[in-house]
């Protein structure tokens, strides 16, 4: 019998114990020296650095290098003991997923004069975004051989881009995650490599780094803090955009954040809800919710997305908000006839509604996010609100909001890494080509355009 790489975690993490390690492999395998080693490196983490200073900042999030070694080795036991990676690609065209079996090449570096295209802000938009009428795709020349770049910048070749629902917020006046100037270029979290940096050297020319790049195909940007960029995270075999979604502070992270720290997390037996299910954040909510033996009832808008939350994503039923024929308090009435004991909300609105008014006795709301609103509503006065949120009174139940910032911990980069090579959680990506797809895409986040997490591959 194996132990689970994440149960020596938490025993570790809580009791600063060692292990003897003897049998951790599978079944007809040998025991491995490297997962032993790994097991054994994570406990000197555990009692060098705490649990409470696991807060991983080289993914936009902060781990020092010896550290960072020892996490390494113990993701590699996570591999062995396991099994294999797996990740799942979505065709932009179709949306149907198939094997990911592509691998980023490294592009050539080199000095001279290159283009960079990006998508900038034209127009304040009004209600939902419009690509023709509030952003524009222009071209700058950049002459490498000649740009200083001071010490604490480089330059990017940006090879791929996430597609986040946050961008659109952006461009409006008092945003949360502030306001985009006019002719600003537009917000993206991605990666690249580096075509030149500063004075110092570092980083090196041919790094790849992860960070705030913006919607373009060469980027000038900070190397270190929040908004620059920094070393990608070890991903081990895992797709590169795994960065971005499966390990991405906007995805992956933001999840697990809602899902077991934002409240008391679900319980076997019980009833979880994720709205948005879908998509990037939802579809991994509900795989994680999967995980604790609750019954997940996800929320999603057609057919064809119903089914592959059953079909593909296994839960336990799915409702869809498009259909014509009845409501989604009808279809949360026959699904869920006890109530709702934990609802994982990224929509808001008349959904947050519905399931306010079937809240179980003791249950949990958590406010991931409400795209329902974001196309104008915010900040002028006219989000819709809960009106049944006297249920919470009624039924002793919480509702909570968070932001992904507030709950960074290292047992999230544990439990999505080893989760998804034990087979728990799959990662589903929606995948576009080209920068003058971005800006299109991000406009579909909104009408229903793509399942999983969606990016954008530069050429």
């Amino acid at each position: 019998m194996r132990l689970p790489i994440l149960l020596l975690a938490h025993i570790a993490t809580a009791h600063r114990v060692d292990f003897n390690l003897t049998a951790t492999t599978g079944e007809g395998s040998n025991t491995s020296s490297i997962a032993a080693t790994a097991l054994q490196n994570f406990t000197a983490v555990v009692e060098t650095h705490g649990s409470d200073r696991g807060v991983l900042s080289r993914a936009g999030l902060g781990i020092p290098g010896k550290l960072m070694q020892r996490l390494a080795l113990i993701l590699a036991a996570s591999t062995v003991l396991g099994g294999p990676l797996r990740a799942v690609e979505a065709k932009a065209s179709n949306a149907i997923s198939l094997p990911c079996t592509s691998r980023c090449t490294e592009p050539s570096v080199q000095e001279g004069r290159v283009i960079n295209r990006k998508w900038v802000l034209k127009a304040r938009p009004k209600g939902a975004l419009e690509v023709s009428r509030d952003v524009e795709l222009v071209e700058e020349e950049i002459d490498l051989s000649t740009l200083d770049v001071p010490d604490g910048k480089c330059v990017l070749k940006v090879e791929m881009l996430s597609v986040d629902a946050f961008v659109r917020t952006m461009l409006d006046e008092g945003a949360y995650h502030g306001t985009l100037p006019m002719g600003a270029t537009l917000p993206a979290i991605g990666y690249g490599v580096v075509l030149k940096a500063g004075p110092k050297g570092s980083p090196k020319v041919g790094a790849r780094l992860s960070g705030m790049v913006n919607a373009q195909t060469i980027a000038t940007v900070d190397v270190g803090g929040m908004l620059g960029v920094q070393p990608m995270l070890p991903l081990f075999g895992l797709p590169l955009s795994a960065s971005l979604g499966l390990l991405g502070i906007t995805t992956g992270f933001t999840a697990y954040a809602g899902v077991f720290a934002a409240a008391q997390p679900p319980k076997s037996g019980e009833v979880v809800v994720v709205s948005a299910a879908s998509g990037a954040v939802g579809s991994i909510a509900a795989q994680l919710a999967k995980s604790t033996g609750a019954k997940v009832i996800g929320i999603a808008g057609g057919p064809k997305k119903c089914e592959w939350l059953v079909e593909t994503l296994k839960l336990d039923g799915a409702i869809d908000y498009k259909d014509s024929s009845t409501t989604v308090g009808a279809q949360l009435d026959k699904l869920c006839p006890d109530g709702v004991n934990f609802f994982f909300d990224n929509v808001g609105g008349s959904t947050l509604d519905d399931v306010l008014f079937r809240i179980a006795p003791g249950g949990r709301i958590v406010i991931c996010g409400a795209i329902s609103q974001y196309s104008g509503n915010l900040n002028v006065g006219t989000v819709q609100g809960p009106s049944n949120y006297l249920k919470l009174a009624e039924r002793g139940a919480t509702m909570v909001g968070y932001n992904v910032l507030q709950k960074l911990s290292s047992m999230g980069f544990w439990t999505l890494r080893t989760y998804h090579a034990r087979g728990l959680l799959e990662m589903h990506e929606t995948k576009f080509s080209g920068i003058d797809t971005f800006a299109p895409a991000l406009q579909g986040l909104f009408t229903g355009l793509h399942i999983g997490k969606c990016v954008v591959e530069l050429e």
